[in-house]
């Protein structure tokens, strides 16, 4: 089941002063089974109204989905030629394409594109189209905007109150069609409003902001919201007497009222004026994404109309397997801990009992090796990095050498540095060396100057291979 939010805003104050503060507003709360959804159009049924009335922006119910619907006397529907740009460069011409149909400066305006007006096809469908223009108030929108940021909600849609009503369609008549004996009869399309009372009070939201005394004489004022045609309409506050002068001029359709208006002022056959009127309206809206006033820097991202609930078995199985993954990593750590500190418990076990002498045991195999190499000295056995064992060791890797290709030999700190002719096999050298269980390196220290006679030659250092 998927739910959704519809709320009704208020006129946008034009006596107040910013911020701008919002009172109970009307909402709807429906609920759409998701089999009657249509992936690309989407609800197609009116769903089941599950609760409606009036409270506070932040006691609203959270919803699924939020379409927050403007008052149509806020939001001005022209058509323009728009010119086929980027984004952010469309942004910057459609001032200019209203500033002609409008009483006020453009800038401070923010202007969403709707759909296209005109049917054109082939190559003339990628040039310049007409399209329908929705211009309202930008600091208005961004206040209604950030009223609603801490609400609960996945997806959000900002609707025109003139494109919420249902537009009725009625038959064109039997004699338009007698010329016609193929073609059927295009329907004709009427006109829809809506009239309600929007009395201005100290309790409205209008003059709700702090410091702003409500007017003395408060009159009576009715909304009423008109729609012409599928993508124009317009909306008007009338006294009472306008209304009355208003009637006799307004063009024929279907009449919705709210029940105070139903007993004062709307005509005979008025239907009335409930949520769902402009539920259903809303729906049809809803069809068409372009006629979502929240575009270009009130748009929502992407990351807002991501679907959570169908990611929560995904997320909860890598979670799982993360948690499964740390712990088994810690268990094996704890395992090879615990194996180390047993493997360092029998070196210094089986070093204590070879040398109980040592009163403390920092590396086990170090000092077991120091021990060893001292009882070899002290026996009169020669160490493997001693001048004579690697003096042998080399005379045998070195017997296939020629002659004059050892220049230089010395022993210096446990190691054999020996001097080669420039032009000596060295690999050969050092495999065979490597052979007798010997390292030969490059020997790149600098010179020593005690050496002044040394001869020149390529220098290497000989060890025990470990």
């Amino acid at each position: 089941m998927s739910t959704t939010l519809y709320v009704r805003l208020p006129h946008r104050p034009h006596d107040q002063p910013q911020p701008w503060h919002f009172g109970a507003v009307p909402f709807a709360l429906v609920r759409t089974a998701v089999a009657e959804r249509d992936r690309r159009h989407g609800p197609q049924t009116a769903g089941q109204l599950l609760r409606e009335g009036h409270a506070a922006i932040a006691e609203l119910p959270a919803a699924d989905r939020l379409v927050l619907i403007m008052a149509a006397s806020d939001v001005l529907l022209t058509g323009a030629t728009v010119p086929p740009l980027a984004p952010a460069r469309l942004k910057l011409a459609l001032p200019n394409l209203v500033e002609e149909v409008l009483a006020t400066d453009a800038h401070p305006c923010h202007i969403a594109v709707g759909p296209v007006l005109d049917a054109v096809t082939g190559k003339a469908a990628s040039g310049s189209r007409r399209r329908l223009l929705m211009v309202t108030d930008r600091a208005w929108l961004r206040a209604v905007l950030d009223a609603f940021a801490e609400h609960r909600y996945r997806r959000r849609h900002v609707l025109p109150a003139q494109l919420c009503l249902p537009l009725p369609v009625v038959a064109a008549p039997a004699e338009a069609a007698a010329g016609a004996a193929a073609d059927a009869p295009a329907p004709a399309v009427m006109t829809a409003l809506a009239l309600e009372a929007a009395t201005l009070t100290s309790a409205s939201p209008l003059f709700e902001s702090e410091g702003v005394p409500a007017p003395a004489d408060i009159s009576r004022y009715w909304q009423l919201t008109v729609r012409s045609g599928e993508y124009a309409g317009y909306g008007l506050l009338l006294g009472s007497d306008a209304l009355g002068a208003w009637q006799g001029l307004a063009p024929a359709g279907e009449w919705y009222a709210s029940p105070e208006a139903m007993a004062q002022v709307a005509p005979q056959g008025t239907h009335p004026l409930d949520w769902q009127a402009w539920i259903e309206g809303a729906q049809a809206s809803l069809r068409e994404p372009s006629l979502d006033l929240a575009q270009f820097e009130f748009a929502q991202g992407r990351a807002d109309r991501w679907n959570l609930k169908a990611w929560r078995l995904p997320l909860a199985l890598a979670a799982g397997l993360m948690v499964v993954q740390l712990i088994g990593m810690n268990a094996h750590w704890l395992l090879l801990r615990q194996e180390e500190q047993r493997l360092v418990a029998g070196q210094e076990q089986a070093l204590r009992s070879a040398f109980p002498q040592i009163p403390v045991v920092i590396d086990p195999p170090l000092q077991m090796r120091r021990q060893v190499e001292q009882l070899r000295l002290a026996s009169g056995r020669s160490t493997p990095d001693d001048f004579l064992p690697l003096a042998d060791r080399f005379s045998q890797a070195a017997s296939q050498l020629a002659p004059d290709a050892l220049l230089a030999l010395e022993y210096r700190g446990h190691a054999l540095f020996a001097t080669l002719k420039p032009d000596t096999d060295t690999d050969a050298l050092r495999s065979a060396a490597r052979q007798s269980g010997l390292a030969m390196e490059a020997d790149n220290s600098p010179p020593d100057p005690s050496r002044g006679n040394a001869p020149a030659g390529t220098r290497w250092s000989i060890k025990p291979s470990l």
